[in-house]
């Protein structure tokens, strides 16, 4: 019954959740069908308002062309200044209508495009729901079916942990008591290892000091015979095992009262003899140098001498005895009275010291058991080591920029020992750029130096070298050039400096005319301004005064563009020289040239300017640029059928407007003077206006090359008389871009 119930509780809960799925669906179904409903009404107002907005675009385009011809109309009879300005204003005004319809139509596009993405959004926003949905279910269902999982796995896990839990306890107790066996055997055999090395240790020091005593004692014996302290140290000895014969005392006779005996004992006197065993002579610096010396003990009993250096500490001062030179001392062994001491006095010669540098330097013996016994003696010794010069010449003292200089470099050894692993650096200015330096063996450091390394000079061996530069174009003027030679002992660890001599740079003049353009289309009368831009590549700050040298033009105006824009400002100067400019400094320079309006089409002159340095007036420096002339070239030519004709008859002819020309003719009007006897039938295009018998053809513009056709139907009027002479005269007028009028 049970089960029964917990079936149906679960059918009753599936059919629950069936039930609010299939409601939610109806509901997004709904709110998709309303989101729909309200997007077509958004979008066909959308429709409507740029509907509204390109009929308004249009009205306001034909309003346009519509003033623009009333204004043409009426510009005809003013000045030709006021026909140039509104023929500009008609211009800007049909600019700004393709402006408004451009922006009509990116508009409309812009709003398409946005209904397009919000439908597609729209559409993935429901699939995503219907899916999203779907997958919440399944997840339900999966999360309850894992938690079941879950719950079996963890309780099948903790049974086995406490199974592995308990048999890991037993082990570890196990082990505990083992470790706690072993760890007590240890320590007792650590403890008796302690024992034996502390017993050993103990029996050693007996024996040291028990030898150490002897050697006193027995010193005893040899320093103080017939003494009680010898007494008391042959007691002493044999105590210690030792066996030496006691001193035997001096038998002395028993004296009468009338004789006595004087005793009194030698007490020891300090004296040595200390002599050096070689000459002074030449060593080599950054060697090591050994003197041989010897000290005599010249006094009565034993003695031993301290030794001492009056050495800087660069010199790095030593002694040793001759038999053990490696081992360093700083007093001499025990001395029998007569005995003398064979020893060693070393010392390093600095790397630092000229070669031929005479050194003196004093070293002491000092008596141990008196210390005011002393003698002193001098080490003279001659330092003997490379001595490294060199010279740096020059070829040329006063190089232009873009030469070559090149340095004669001699290395030379004038010391009394010869020089090895020597490295020769030549540090050279910004200025200069090597030239196939590793020819010779030179490889470049840092691009401010050249190194040569190996190098080796015997004593008064010399080394010649030929190092080639090359002054740099940006070089100023008056900059001294030196060059810097160190040669350096890798050995010994000095450095030597030498300097070239000096090297001036040469004044260069020189100036850029660089044209903004090589070509302009100019229209015949107009006023244009050709831009120029110079740079001074000469390496001396100066003036260059500035000349028009233009055939066929007239210059106007030569005025600093500071702005560089190629219009004169109020603030840009009229000019007839410009700078001073820097080395590699720019200016901007316009002239105003006045075209003749007599060009023809096609045809070229020549806008030259010219600048000349006032550090060499001699040498000009010019920049061109061509002017091409380009206008509109209209021609007439009418086609008919010449002849007789008939009061009634109807007939035809063309008239062909063609541009030859190579640019755009502007305000395009055609005159067709008709007599009375003629009567218009018809015209394509048709007639513009009539007034006083004179047909009107108006056309805005004619471009290069574009030809426009009229076609005119008319006929002789009725009543006309035979042999009437009619001619129907044709006449074309055009402007130019400018206003020129043809």
């Amino acid at each position: 019954m049970i089960r029964q119930a917990l079936a149906k509780a679960e059918k009753k809960r599936l059919a629950a959740e069936k039930l609010e799925e299939e409601r939610n669906a109806a509901e997004n179904a709904t709110k998709a069908a309303k989101t729909a409903k309200a997007e077509q009404k958004r979008l066909a107002a959308l429709k409507l308002e740029e509907e509204r907005v390109a009929a308004e675009a249009e009205t306001a385009r034909l309003t346009a062309l519509k003033i623009a011809e009333e204004r043409k109309a009426a510009e005809k009879a003013e000045l030709l200044k006021v026909e140039r300005e509104k023929a500009e204003q008609a211009r800007v005004a049909a600019a700004a209508a393709e402006t408004a319809r451009l922006a009509a139509l990116q508009k409309e596009q812009e709003l398409k495009a946005a209904a397009k993405v919000q439908a597609e959004r729209l559409a993935q926003e429901q699939a995503s729901l219907a899916k999203r949905v779907a997958a919440e279910a399944e997840q339900q269902k999966l999360a309850r079916v894992k938690k079941e999982q879950e719950r079996l796995a963890a309780e099948r896990v903790e049974k086995e942990r406490l199974a592995v839990a308990a048999a890991e306890a037993s082990q570890q107790a196990v082990k505990a008591a083992e470790a706690a066996k072993q760890a007590a055997a240890k320590a007792d055999e650590q403890r008796r290892s302690q024992q034996r090395e502390a017993d050993e240790q103990a029996r050693l020091g007996k024996s040291a000091l028990r030898e150490k005593a002897i050697a006193q004692y027995k010193s005893i014996l040899v320093a103080y015979p017939n003494t009680k302290a010898a007494t008391t140290a042959a007691v002493k000895l044999k105590e210690l095992g030792v066996a030496v014969a006691l001193p035997v005392p001096v038998a002395t006779e028993p004296l009468s009262e009338t004789a006595q005996v004087l005793r009194f004992e030698v007490a020891q006197f300090a004296g040595v003899e200390f002599n050096l065993l070689t000459q002074p002579q030449a060593y080599s610096v950054g060697q090591r140098v050994s003197i041989p010396f010897e000290i005599a003990n010249q006094g009565n009993g034993s003695d031993s001498f301290y030794l001492e250096s009056g050495f800087p500490a660069a010199f790095s001062a030593g002694f040793t005895s001759a038999v053990a030179p490696t081992t360093a001392i700083n007093q001499t062994s025990a001395l029998a009275p007569g005995e003398s001491f064979k020893g060693l006095v070393h010392f390093t010669i600095p790397a630092a010291s000229i070669d031929g540098l005479r050194i003196s330097y004093p070293i002491k013996a000092s008596s141990r058991m008196m210390t005011e016994a002393t003698q002193s003696r001098e080490v003279k010794v001659i330092a003997a080591a490379p001595l490294l010069r060199a010279t740096v010449k020059a070829d040329r003292s006063n190089p232009l920029p873009g030469e070559k200089i090149v340095y004669k470099v001699a290395v030379l050894n004038v010391g009394s020992t010869g020089a090895h692993d020597v490295s020769f650096r030549l540090n050279f200015p910004p200025q200069l750029e090597p030239v196939d330096f590793a020819a010779s063996g030179f490889r470049q450091e840092m691009k401010a130096a050249v190194v040569l390394d190996g190098l080796q000079l015997k004593s008064g061996e010399s080394r010649e070298f030929s190092l080639a530069f090359q002054l740099k174009d940006g070089s100023l003027a008056g900059q001294e050039l030196l060059t810097r030679a160190e040669l350096q002992n890798n050995l010994l660890k000095t450095t030597s400096v030498f300097v070239s001599t000096a090297a001036y740079v040469q004044p260069q003049h020189g100036l850029l005319v660089h044209p903004g353009s090589e070509r302009l289309v100019v229209i015949p009368g107009q006023t244009v301004s050709v831009p120029f831009v110079v740079t001074n590549t000469g390496n001396v700050r100066e003036k260059f005064t500035v000349v028009s040298v233009g055939k066929g033009s007239s210059v106007t105006t030569i005025f600093h563009d500071l702005n560089r824009d190629g219009i004169r400002q109020a603030n840009e100067p009229v000019v007839t020289e410009v700078g001073p400019l820097a080395a590699k400094e720019e200016a901007n320079i316009v002239i105003e040239v006045q075209t003749p309006r007599s060009a023809v089409d096609g045809s070229e002159e020549t806008a030259e300017i010219s600048f000349r340095s006032e550090g060499e007036s001699s040498q000009p420096f010019a920049g061109a640029t061509r002017l091409v002339y380009s206008r509109p070239l209209l021609q007439l030519a009418m086609s008919g059928r010449d002849g007789k004709l008939k009061p009634g008859e109807v007939a035809s002819f063309d008239l062909t407007i063609s541009n030859r020309g190579s640019n755009l003719a502007r305000i395009v009007e055609l005159k067709s003077a008709w007599p009375e006897q003629l009567e218009l039938v018809a015209a394509d295009p048709s007639v513009n206006s009539i007034s006083n018998g004179t047909l009107h053809w108006n056309f805005k513009e004619v471009g290069a090359g574009e030809k426009r056709v009229i076609k005119v139907s008319f006929r002789v009027k009725p009543g006309t008389g035979m042999g009437t002479n009619i001619q129907v005269k044709n006449i074309l007028t055009y402007e130019d871009q400018i206003g020129n009028r043809y």
